[in-house]
């Protein structure tokens, strides 16, 4: 009797990588050279062609970079060669693309402080609630000496006039401008 062993090379479904294998790298890495022309421009080459573009200044590098680097859509050989003759290198990866699970980058701007404005009066009871009332307008009392007021449900304040602060117990009431 004879036992043959045989080996089976795992396949990738098409299309697919390994787990291990982040991106696929080229045989050759495309590179970008940064040369420096004055303190604070640097000329930029991708593979031995000179961009077009204006020169970029040091403060917007790594914004360009990253900007490269995507389009470009393999990890890069990265170069610096300042005026002093020295060179730094780097290879640099393209940002990952966003998994369909991270929170979303595009939240929405945080708006200024407060800027508060503070009303004080006396004749309160202590303790007591005080509403804080935003004058939209102001209307006649009729012959009888009954008022009527109308809102719009739509209409946004604007904060600007008077307020009135209410003591909800003692029935104080107090009016102040807003400056």
């Amino acid at each position: 009797m004879n036992l043959r062993r045989t080996r089976r090379e795992r396949q990738n479904p098409q299309g697919s990588t390994p787990a291990s294998v982040p991106s696929q790298v080229p045989a050759v890495l495309p590179q970008i050279v940064l040369e420096a022309v004055a303190p604070d421009t640097l000329v930029v080459t991708i593979n031995g062609d000179t961009l077009s573009a204006t020169p970029i200044r040091r403060g917007k590098l790594a914004q360009a970079l990253t900007e490269l680097v995507t389009r470009l859509g393999s990890p890069t050989r990265v170069e610096v060669q300042e005026m002093d003759g020295s060179i730094h290198a780097d290879i640099l990866t393209p940002p990952a693309p966003a998994s369909p699970f991270a929170p979303p980058t595009n939240l929405p701007v945080t708006p200024n402080p407060p800027s508060l404005v503070q009303f004080t009066a006396e004749g309160f009871v202590p303790g007591e609630d005080v509403a804080l009332a935003l004058i939209l307008r102001h209307s006649s009392a009729g012959p009888d000496g009954t008022a009527r007021a109308l809102l719009d449900r739509e209409e946004k304040p604007l904060l600007t006039g008077e307020v009135i602060l209410l003591g909800r117990i003692s029935g104080t009431t107090s009016v102040r401008r807003i400056d």
